[in-house]
């Protein structure tokens, strides 16, 4: 028969039980960091447009519109599509489309005539819709005036 209080228990040797749960705490805490690091890079990836220069010109008598655009894509997502449109008394205007990919800090000007008139200093709106690669849209617009 054995004797229980006669056996001595062993336990793990306080140094390996410390070695484990610092390997443990390492371990969790760089798959924490690899999480939000990830969560970060998704979250911060955005796609934007900035209307750097807009001007619309009345020519000919004031009969035609000359309209001169920049916009630079300020994000960090390419835009596959880009349509520009000029409000001119209560009537939209799309200017021609464009389907040239837009890499991030690069620009796109567009440039053209426009048959219909604008009154020199009153303010038109200048919208921008712009579509990424992977269907994420951005919409802005600007107030400018006549010149």
């Amino acid at each position: 028969m054995i004797c229980f209080a006669c056996v001595k228990r062993r336990g793990v040797h306080s140094a390996y039980a410390i070695s484990l749960l610092v390997i443990i705490a390492v371990g969790m805490s760089g798959i924490v960091y690899n999480y939000m690091n990830t969560s970060n890079s998704i979250l911060s990836s955005n796609a934007e447009y900035t209307i750097n220069t807009a001007t619309l010109s009345g020519i000919q008598s004031g009969i035609l519109t000359w309209y001169d655009i920049v916009l630079q894509n300020t994000g960090n997502k390419p835009f596959i599509q880009t349509t520009i449109s000029v409000d001119i008394n209560g009537v939209t205007y799309d200017l021609s489309q464009n389907t040239t990919s837009i890499g991030p800090s690069q620009t796109l000007e567009q440039k053209g005539i426009l048959n219909v008139a604008v009154v020199y200093g009153n303010s038109y709106a200048v919208r921008v819709s712009a579509t990424t690669s992977d269907g994420s849209t951005f919409v802005t617009s600007r107030q400018i005036n006549a010149g």
